[in-house]
């Protein structure tokens, strides 16, 4: 597989992705920071304060959040051993959810591979968990 435009191709992906956003967006920002907020209003106030904090929490995440593009800076600049474990990884999934392997080296397949099945929920939530991996390690 050529790695290099593999990798252009998964980044242009995660940069144009609703999906992918949503996923990201609802999931770190909403469920850490509305989900802290939560649990200490209804530690204080019991389930009013449970309610009011998820909303306090839900601004807070908003205003103090990182943008979603700092993930997709990170894959950017991953070293290359992390980048093809990671695209690597990626390829894996989609083939298992039906990608042709040995087109997925083709420029611009990768990319229509990604773009078809990552429309699929569980495909879309395992590059996303496959990407928060590659970034983390």
């Amino acid at each position: 597989m050529n790695f290099n435009i593999a990798h252009g191709e998964l980044v242009s992906f995660l940069q144009s992705s609703q999906s992918m956003r949503k996923t990201a967006s609802g999931s770190l920002k909403a469920g850490l920071i509305a989900g802290g907020g939560a649990l200490t209003g209804g530690l204080m106030l019991g389930p009013l304060g449970a309610m009011i904090g998820g909303i306090v929490g839900s601004i807070v995440g908003y205003v103090k959040g990182d943008p979603y593009d700092g993930a997709v800076q990170a894959v950017t600049e991953l070293p290359a051993s992390q980048r093809d474990a990671l695209l690597t990884e990626v390829s894996e999934i989609l083939i298992t959810a039906g990608a042709i392997a040995n087109t997925l080296h083709l420029e611009g397949n990768f990319l229509s591979s990604l773009e078809q099945f990552a429309s699929q929920p569980q495909v879309r939530d395992q590059v996303w968990q496959a990407v928060v991996r590659g970034v983390a390690n």
